[in-house]
């Protein structure tokens, strides 16, 4: 993945513009809300799959890359939550596992409860932190929640959420930022069968594309095998399975 991620980065950035306003040089302790958030370069949106291996490796592997123009070190803001979807992040959301953020420094902070247990977190829309950070390109890495609804409101609402999908999309591309989109891994057979993951696969990216927008599928790039055996939800992998996602 991190090659196909490579490619589309650096045509991104090198069509791009440089990233708007000044940098703040401090780290607050509010990772979700607050007029303090800093332009960056990257903006990366995602869901549980971020809060493991997986996306904390990619944050640090984009924020070591270099500018194409400048030859200076790209600065990456990313925002992962458990739970979150194309919905919450189009409407703003509310969690209970904590939000994990990661500034355009390269400093990562957790909000979490009492004794570092879960927290409510309220987070806003994405246009607002589109709005404030001004991203170059913008990744986004959903989809995964939706695999997991049940099968009566999987079909029903399918169509439905692949058209907001498709309103997210163009709210990136409304803040003069361009995309990429990291397809959910491969579930458990037990969440979704391979045809309907295919299928979604398929539409999720005929959607994402419309707009100018670069899809990445992890179908190829993932394994259910990996799957925790004892993942209700069937989505999640283990170490093993989360390191080579990434790099297939």
């Amino acid at each position: 993945m991190v090659r196909l991620i490579f490619a589309s980065l650096m045509a991104c950035l090198v069509l791009s513009s440089a990233a708007l306003g000044e940098k703040k040089d401090r780290w607050l302790a509010d990772p979700v809300q607050g007029a303090w958030i800093r332009p960056s370069d990257v903006l990366y949106v995602g869901d549980s799959q971020g809060l493991g291996y997986f996306g904390d490796n990619l944050y640090r592997w984009l924020s070591d890359k270099h500018d194409p123009k400048t030859g200076a070190n790209l600065t990456v803001w990313t925002y992962w939550t458990c739970g979150s979807d194309v919905m919450s992040w189009l409407a703003g959301g509310r969690t209970v596992c904590g939000i994990r953020a990661c500034n355009g420094a390269g400093d990562c902070a957790r909000d979490h409860g009492p004794n570092d247990g879960p927290a409510v977190v309220h987070y806003r829309p994405l246009k607002e932190y589109l709005a404030d950070i001004h991203p170059r390109l913008t990744i986004i890495s959903l989809g995964t929640n939706f695999l997991t609804a049940n099968e009566f409101r999987y079909h029903a609402a399918r169509d439905y959420y692949l058209s907001r999908a498709q309103t997210m999309i163009k709210q990136v591309r409304a803040a003069k930022s361009r995309c990429i989109w990291i397809g959910p891994p491969q579930p458990a057979l037990k969440t979704r069968t391979a045809a309907e993951y295919s299928d979604f696969m398929d539409a999720l990216r005929e959607q994402v594309e419309a707009d100018g927008c670069t899809f990445i599928d992890s179908g190829p790039l993932s394994d259910r095998r990996y799957v925790l055996p004892r993942d209700s939800e069937g989505t999640h992998y283990t170490g093993e399975g989360e390191q080579q996602w990434p790099v297939g």
